[in-house]
């Protein structure tokens, strides 16, 4: 099973874009963040941030809906990746058919919209950054 020194390389390898690289970092980040708690105490939170850094691997690449995310399911299942993993990538395209019929895809179909709207949400800000964004910080009772 690929690392993720392995994950990353491979990222970088089909996505030269500075954007791109930093929304699979934030989906990386949203779906380790996700594992306890939906995957369970026992969930695999190394396998759950494969799957949200490299779920748009291939976007830069093969952005048509015929191409993304089956070609990178091609290539993650040439390099070793569990068939988990790449089902839940390929449930995160709703035109794929695939069903999201594991908590961590049905995660990963969330934390990529969210993380999405996000830094939308941060662009529009006059800091352009998440930073100043009091709605998002956690409130001490």
């Amino acid at each position: 099973m690929p690392n993720r020194e392995d994950a990353w390389e491979l990222l970088c390898e089909y996505t030269k874009g500075d954007s791109l690289r930093k929304h699979a970092l934030a989906v990386e980040a949203a779906m380790r963040a996700c594992a306890p708690r939906y995957g369970g105490p026992d969930a695999d939170v190394d396998e759950w941030g494969l799957v949200g850094l490299l779920h748009d691997f291939d976007y830069e690449m093969f952005p048509s809906a015929d191409e993304h995310p089956f070609k990178g399911a091609n290539i993650m299942c040439g390099r070793g990746y569990s068939d988990r993993i790449i089902r839940a990538i390929m449930g995160h395209a709703t035109y794929t058919n695939v069903p999201r019929d594991t908590e961590m895809a049905r995660a990963l179909f969330a934390t990529d919209e969210l993380c999405g709207f996000l830094v939308a949400c941060a662009l529009v800000r006059p800091s352009r950054s998440l930073d100043d964004m009091k709605s998002l910080r956690s409130r001490k009772s």
